[in-house]
Formats: C-alpha cells, structure tokens, sequence
C-alpha cells in the first residue's frame, strides 16, 4: 500500500531536487517563461539540437514514485493547454492542435490517476502552478510548447529505465510517444520541413533532477518551501 508517508516522500524529493540547484533562487522575479525558455535551450532566438546522452536512473524507489512524478508534470501540462485554450489566442491549425493536445493531456491525467489508484497509491495533489511568465504572442505561445512537449517527452524517456512493471512501461512508453508526436507536430508549426522537426537521430532523456530544474519556476509553491 502507498501510504501517505509515501506520498509525502514524493513531493519531499521533488522539493530537495528543486533546493539543490542555486539557479533557481532569484529567478522567479524573472518570470517563468525567460528562466524556462533560457533552461530549455534556447540561444539568441535559435532553438538548439539536442546532444545525445544518457540520463541516471531516476532518484525515485518505487513505480508509484514515478507515476507521481509522471502525474505532477502531467498536471502542468494539462492546465498550461487549458490556459492558453480558455485566453483563444491562437487560431487556425494552432488552435485546433491545442485543443486535441490539451484533451490528450487531461486524459494522460486521468489514466496515471487511475494507475496509482489501481496498484494501491495515492496520487500526488496538483500543485498550483504560476504561468504568468508563458509568452502571450501566438507564434511564441506555439514554440514555447513546442519545447514543453520536448520536455515531456524526454522526462519519461529519463525515467523509463527505472520502471519495474511492465504493465506500467508499457503505459508509460505509449504516453512518451504521444509527447514526441506532440514535439512533432507543434515543431512542423514553428518551422515547417526545417530541421527542428526531428533534430536527431537519437531523443535524448532527461533526469527527474532535470526536468524538476525546468518546471520548478512554474512551480512556485513548491521552490517557496525551500530555505
């Protein structure tokens, strides 16, 4: 059973991942979207290719830790979709991809909540997000997902090697999918037939101590707590 003292273990890790990295103090007065575009790679308006290497084993202990971990940035993406749906910024092909992988997100939700619940958990609380620093311009708006779908996708991909349920990678590598087609897709928006659209022959994954560098300013409720 995945107590409580499990769940609470959970977002502690997520708190310390966030507290070990300095960069992270003194940044939030930057607004979330400059320090997440800056994290993300970003050079002078130029997205850059990612380099292939080899993620650590995520610091989590059990699949339940994972499927939270997946849930939180699950979350983010689901209500990050949402904002930008309910403003009506975009329009076109845009906006009709935006509400398909906004639905897509909410259902992501919906599948590692009834996951954890199935294997005896409890799934993590939704934090309370800040995206007020997100690009508010259209063309932005779509590369700015653009990279968080890459994000997605690579933080699954970081985590995979640690799942023990096969059942669970299964489910897992299917959701990893969907957040590459995502990247894809939005990428095709962004730079049409360019480069960007698959920038390498290998994805390169991300550790939970990545990931949790990028989203953490997203996240302020979390960074808060921290001394």
């Amino acid at each position: 059973m995945f107590s409580r003292s499990n769940n609470d273990r959970t977002a502690a890790m997520m708190n310390r991942q966030m507290s070990r990295r300095s960069m992270l103090k003194g940044t939030l007065a930057m607004g979330a979207g400059a320090m997440a575009l800056s994290a993300l790679g970003t050079n002078g308006g130029k997205f850059m290719l990612l380099n292939l290497q080899t993620a650590e084993a995520a610091p989590l202990d059990s699949d339940l830790d994972i499927l939270n971990y997946a849930l939180t940035l699950e979350y983010l993406e689901a209500d990050a979709y949402k904002a930008i749906n309910d403003a009506g910024m975009l329009s076109g092909r845009a906006a009709t991809y935006f509400k398909a992988f906004g639905a897509h997100e909410q259902e992501h939700v919906a599948a590692i909540t009834q996951t954890i619940t199935a294997l005896g958990g409890t799934p993590v609380a939704k934090p309370a997000f800040d995206f007020s620093g997100v690009p508010t311009d259209p063309a932005e708006v779509v590369k700015f997902f653009q990279q968080v779908e890459a994000v997605g996708a690579s933080a699954y991909h970081g985590a995979a090697g640690s799942v023990k349920n096969p059942d669970v990678l299964s489910a897992a590598l299917s959701i990893h999918a969907n957040e590459a087609m995502h990247a894809a897709a939005l990428a095709d928006l962004v730079s049409p037939g360019a480069t960007l659209f698959s920038p390498a022959a290998f994805a390169t994954p991300r550790t939970p101590d990545e990931v949790l560098t990028i989203v953490g300013p997203w996240i302020p409720s979390a960074s808060s707590s921290n001394p």
